[in-house]
């Protein structure tokens, strides 16, 4: 029975999201790691949120000592000498006061200068959107410098926040760093955690991918509770369809000896007696016609009779080929080969045929020269009904290692996407099988190869049938 190609309608997996991982090692990694880059942001942000309030309250507690600072120190200047001597008096006397900044300017304007009262007030290098953002509202306060009771310029006290949001930035730089650290070893266990404990699904998905190449055997003893069960269920159902994929060979093996039993019995009596009967009959047909003479009505019934016993000899020798090829036997399989391509050239003149057998190439046994033969008929009867193949070759040649194979080929559509095998392609696998030989079916772009290798040693392709012999 051919195999018939056909496409099957393509099921497409639902999309997901475009940046959510498929698998089940990336997601196990991808939202711990999340979750702890979030917690960061989350901690980062309220430590950001409080330390607002925290350079206010710092800014406010120093402006107020600056103050009381500012008060006392002018009081001290009220009796100098002049205005110089009030200005580097107030310079000398006033202390060193953290994220506050004091300017003297004189009432005529012009002279001003800045009070630096320490390193710490220095304006930091961190200039950024988030030292604007933390930095609180301005703070200026202005008092008047009076000498004997008279103005001479105003003491200023500013607030300059800067060193502390200088501190508070280096801060959370530094608690960045180390969580992030954090982050990327908890991620790296992660990473070798979840790929040790994924090891018994590959290994479980690997045993299943043997079990489709009927590979069987047991997967190793997983060291994981919630899979180990799992895994011995694998080895039991491996081993069970071992049993039945076993059992099942030899069923069909048996029934292939016995198809090819049975053809070669009815073939043996359509060639022995249907045959000789025939022939005998064709002959007294042929000796009335010679007794009588032409135009009687015995004469046209005679002639009848023959044209109808050469018709049922083509019927029987067209049944014989299929049953049993005689050319096979009597020829051997590269004559049988050429036969099969000439009878198939007469009915498909379409098709660019071609034959490539060296030269000398001796015969294989029995079995393996009808095994041979018959997947030569199944792959180009699939090739003209099924592909619409223009171009079918065919090539038999032996191997350096001694085995045959025998390769036929098309320029056909190709396999469809979902290829399967259909009953006359498994029909030739397993007689490929019972002889201990492959079958391989491949695209060729365009069309399909099919191969079939018999091993070196061909003697041993009778011997599943003679340990199985039929009743």
């Amino acid at each position: 029975m051919a195999s018939k190609r056909k496409p099957q309608a393509r099921t497409e997996p639902v999309a997901k999201g475009r940046f959510w991982p498929r698998s089940l090692h990336g997601r196990l990694v991808l939202i711990p790691s999340a979750l702890l880059v979030l917690g960061l942001l989350g901690t980062i942000g309220v430590i950001l949120l409080h330390a607002k309030s925290r350079i206010s309250a710092e800014v406010t507690s120093s402006v107020q000592i600056a103050h009381d600072l500012a008060i006392t120190a002018l009081h001290n200047v009220a009796d100098a000498d002049s205005r110089s001597a009030a200005f580097a008096a107030l310079a000398q006397d006033l202390p060193r006061v953290r994220h506050v900044q004091f300017d003297l300017a004189a009432s005529d304007g012009t002279a001003q200068s800045t009070i630096q009262p320490g390193a710490d007030s220095v304006t930091p290098q961190r200039a950024s959107i988030l030292a604007s953002l933390l930095a609180p509202p301005p703070v200026v306060q202005s008092f008047p410098v009076t000498v004997h009771g008279k103005d001479v310029g105003r003491l200023i006290v500013r607030s300059n926040p800067v060193d502390e949001i200088d501190e508070i930035i280096g801060e959370v730089e530094l608690f960045s760093l180390v969580v992030m650290g954090v982050c990327l070893s908890t991620a790296g266990g992660l990473l070798l955690t979840v790929r040790r404990s994924l090891r018994p699904l590959q290994l479980l998905a690997d045993g299943f991918d043997r079990l489709e190449h009927e590979d069987y055997r047991p997967i190793a003893d997983i060291p994981v509770a919630e899979l180990a069960r799992v895994a011995g269920q694998f080895n039991q159902f491996a081993a069970s369809l071992e049993r039945v994929t076993s059992d099942n060979h030899l069923l069909i093996g048996r029934l292939l000896s016995m198809q090819d039993h049975e053809r070669k019995e009815v073939a043996a009596e359509l060639h022995d007696e249907f045959g000789p009967v025939l022939f005998g009959v064709r002959a007294e047909a042929a000796c009335i016609m010679k007794q009588v003479a032409r135009g009687t009505d015995v004469f046209a019934h005679a002639q009848s009779i023959a044209e109808l016993t050469d018709g049922i000899q083509r019927v029987n020798y067209r049944m014989l080929e299929r049953l049993r090829p005689l050319v096979l036997e009597q020829m051997g399989l590269p004559e049988a080969l050429r036969q099969l391509l000439a009878s198939w050239q007469t009915r498909s003149l379409e098709i660019a045929w071609s034959l490539d057998v060296p030269p000398g190439l001796d015969n294989p046994n029995e079995t393996v020269a009808l095994t041979l033969y018959r997947a030569a008929q199944e792959a180009i009867t699939n090739a003209v009904r099924h592909a619409e193949a223009t171009v079918i070759g065919l090539r038999l040649a032996r191997e350096s290692t001694g085995g045959l194979v025998l390769t036929i080929r098309d320029n056909g559509h190709g396999q469809p996407e979902s290829f399967r095998y259909g009953f006359g392609l498994l029909g030739m696998m397993e007689r490929v099988r019972q002889i201990g030989g492959s079958l391989s079916v491949s695209g060729a772009r365009p069309g399909v190869v099919v191969s079939i290798a018999v091993p070196s040693h061909e003697k041993q392709a009778m011997e599943t049938v003679h340990a199985n012999p039929v009743d």
